[in-house]
Protein backbone atom coordinates (compact mmCIF):
# COMPACT_ATOMS: atom_id res chain seq x y z
CA UNK A 1 0.00 0.00 0.00
CA UNK A 2 1.28 3.50 -1.08
CA UNK A 3 0.10 6.38 0.90
CA UNK A 4 0.12 9.91 -1.33
CA UNK A 5 -0.78 13.03 -0.29
CA UNK A 6 -4.01 14.60 -2.86
CA UNK A 7 -5.46 18.44 -3.44
CA UNK A 8 -8.58 17.92 -4.44
CA UNK A 9 -10.51 20.83 -5.77
CA UNK A 10 -13.71 22.14 -4.53
CA UNK A 11 -15.56 20.26 -7.53
CA UNK A 12 -13.83 16.65 -6.62
CA UNK A 13 -14.51 17.22 -2.94
CA UNK A 14 -18.08 17.23 -3.39
CA UNK A 15 -18.36 14.55 -5.52
CA UNK A 16 -16.44 11.82 -3.26
CA UNK A 17 -18.59 13.32 -0.22
CA UNK A 18 -22.08 12.52 -2.27
CA UNK A 19 -20.31 8.74 -2.99
CA UNK A 20 -18.92 8.52 0.34
CA UNK A 21 -22.74 9.70 1.81
CA UNK A 22 -24.37 7.22 -0.71
CA UNK A 23 -22.24 4.14 0.01
CA UNK A 24 -22.34 4.29 3.97
CA UNK A 25 -26.00 5.05 4.43
CA UNK A 26 -27.76 2.65 5.58
CA UNK A 27 -24.76 0.34 4.94
CA UNK A 28 -24.20 -1.56 8.43
CA UNK A 29 -22.42 -4.76 7.56
CA UNK A 30 -19.24 -3.14 7.38
CA UNK A 31 -17.44 -0.11 6.67
CA UNK A 32 -16.47 2.30 3.78
CA UNK A 33 -13.66 5.31 4.17
CA UNK A 34 -12.50 7.71 1.72
CA UNK A 35 -9.77 6.11 0.71
CA UNK A 36 -11.70 3.21 -0.16
CA UNK A 37 -14.20 5.42 -2.21
CA UNK A 38 -11.39 7.35 -3.78
CA UNK A 39 -9.82 3.54 -4.43
CA UNK A 40 -13.11 2.95 -6.39
CA UNK A 41 -13.24 6.28 -8.31
CA UNK A 42 -9.52 5.82 -9.56
CA UNK A 43 -9.89 1.94 -10.68
CA UNK A 44 -13.22 2.63 -12.78
CA UNK A 45 -12.38 5.79 -14.23
CA UNK A 46 -11.52 6.08 -18.00
CA UNK A 47 -9.48 9.09 -18.03
CA UNK A 48 -9.29 11.02 -21.72
CA UNK A 49 -5.70 11.57 -21.87
CA UNK A 50 -6.23 14.08 -24.66
CA UNK A 51 -8.91 16.45 -22.82
CA UNK A 52 -6.81 16.35 -19.20
CA UNK A 53 -3.58 17.36 -21.22
CA UNK A 54 -5.55 20.23 -22.75
CA UNK A 55 -6.48 21.42 -19.21
CA UNK A 56 -3.26 21.26 -18.29
CA UNK A 57 -1.61 22.62 -21.53
CA UNK A 58 0.66 25.84 -21.32
CA UNK A 59 0.42 27.73 -24.39
CA UNK A 60 3.76 29.66 -23.78
CA UNK A 61 5.34 26.27 -23.74
CA UNK A 62 3.23 25.33 -26.72
CA UNK A 63 4.17 28.14 -28.85
CA UNK A 64 8.09 28.06 -27.74
CA UNK A 65 7.82 23.99 -28.55
CA UNK A 66 6.42 25.30 -32.46
CA UNK A 67 8.63 28.11 -32.66
CA UNK A 68 11.45 25.71 -32.66
CA UNK A 69 10.16 22.69 -34.46
CA UNK A 70 11.85 22.13 -37.64
CA UNK A 71 9.43 21.04 -39.77
CA UNK A 72 6.38 23.09 -38.51
CA UNK A 73 2.95 21.88 -40.20
CA UNK A 74 1.26 25.58 -39.75
CA UNK A 75 -2.30 23.65 -40.17
CA UNK A 76 -1.64 21.29 -37.82
CA UNK A 77 -0.28 23.92 -35.67
CA UNK A 78 -3.63 26.39 -36.10
CA UNK A 79 -5.53 23.26 -35.11
CA UNK A 80 -3.97 22.48 -31.71
CA UNK A 81 -3.56 25.94 -30.70
CA UNK A 82 -7.67 26.55 -31.71
CA UNK A 83 -8.51 22.99 -29.64
CA UNK A 84 -6.42 24.52 -26.90
CA UNK A 85 -7.70 27.84 -27.13
CA UNK A 86 -11.37 26.41 -27.07
CA UNK A 87 -10.81 24.58 -23.93
CA UNK A 88 -9.95 27.84 -22.31
CA UNK A 89 -6.61 27.07 -20.90
CA UNK A 90 -5.76 28.36 -17.22
CA UNK A 91 -2.43 29.04 -17.90
CA UNK A 92 -2.58 31.60 -20.62
CA UNK A 93 -4.82 32.84 -22.97
CA UNK A 94 -3.96 33.37 -26.70
CA UNK A 95 -4.66 36.87 -27.66
CA UNK A 96 -7.59 38.08 -29.73
CA UNK A 97 -6.98 38.28 -33.37
CA UNK A 98 -8.67 41.42 -34.93
CA UNK A 99 -8.24 43.00 -38.39
CA UNK A 100 -4.91 41.07 -38.50
CA UNK A 101 -3.66 42.54 -35.43
CA UNK A 102 -3.11 41.21 -32.19
CA UNK A 103 -4.53 42.68 -28.97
Amino acid sequence: MKRLQVILNDEAWIEIEKIYKDATEGFKTGSINYSDVINEMILNSKVDLKELRLKHTDIRKSLLNLAKSENLDVEAAIKVLSEIRGRGSKKSKLPVQTEGSFE
